[in-house]
């Protein structure tokens, strides 16, 4: 699945030039927590997001004490022109990442996750074609199939023992799985509980099972003494 297939078209875009009240009147009125920014070419040279919002000076009920001028940072100076700015330009975050129609939508919910970001602008050709935002993602989630099962207990039976060895890498030396009447045993060792709630989560994620039964042990696997 591309980023074309779930991102948001109708994008809700705002200029560099544009005050902080309007960027914050319009993230209100559409119901959104973050604006692309597009400059007069169409290309996206920013974002402006709640985040970016938090420590304005309208927040603060008493200004902050002077400090003496050999002690103020680049860092200080940074904070001081977002949070004082009037322009979207001032507050923006400039670093933006962004993403291309074809990119796997995989790909893109790992940089939401390590960038701690709620949406990516999706580019072609340098112009603004679409976002995906994590509520796209979770939408994606939702509607994506479950995985079917094919029928008869020892089509099951194979078919979570494949599931065993690829996803958890546990083979039929260590567990072993038996179906009856659709319902499926898995009993034999594992060295933690980890890994007995992760065969438990493997198995009950399969469509078309009539229920599970746990029969694991838990013996874990200690280091040799030296």
């Amino acid at each position: 699945m591309q980023a074309r297939d779930i991102m948001t078209t109708k994008v809700i875009s705002i200029g560099p030039a544009v005050s902080v009240r309007h960027a914050i009147a319009m993230m209100l009125q559409n119901h959104v927590s973050g604006l692309p920014v597009v400059d007069d070419q169409g290309r996206v040279c920013g974002m402006i997001t709640e985040g970016d919002l938090l420590l304005r000076r309208e927040v603060r009920l008493t200004s902050r004490a002077a400090r003496a001028p050999e002690l103020i940072s680049e860092i200080d100076l940074e904070r001081y022109i977002c949070s004082n700015g009037w322009c979207v330009t001032d507050v923006m975050s400039k670093d933006v990442i962004v993403a291309r129609p074809d990119s796997e939508v995989s790909d893109i919910a790992e940089s939401l996750q390590a960038h701690r970001i709620k949406r990516l602008p999706i580019v072609e050709d340098e112009s603004l074609v679409g976002i995906v935002s994590r509520r796209d993602i979770l939408r994606f989630i939702a509607e994506a199939p479950t995985t079917a099962l094919p029928r008869g207990d020892e089509a099951i039976r194979l078919a979570v023992r494949t599931r065993l060895r690829s996803d958890l890498g546990l083979t039929a030396q260590r567990v072993q799985v038996s179906v009856t009447n659709g319902q499926v045993t898995v009993d034999g060792q594992v060295e933690s509980e980890l890994k007995r709630k992760a065969v438990k989560v493997l198995v009950e994620g399969l469509s078309g099972i009539a229920g599970y039964k746990d029969q694991l042990l838990v013996a874990p696997v200690h280091s040799q003494d030296w």
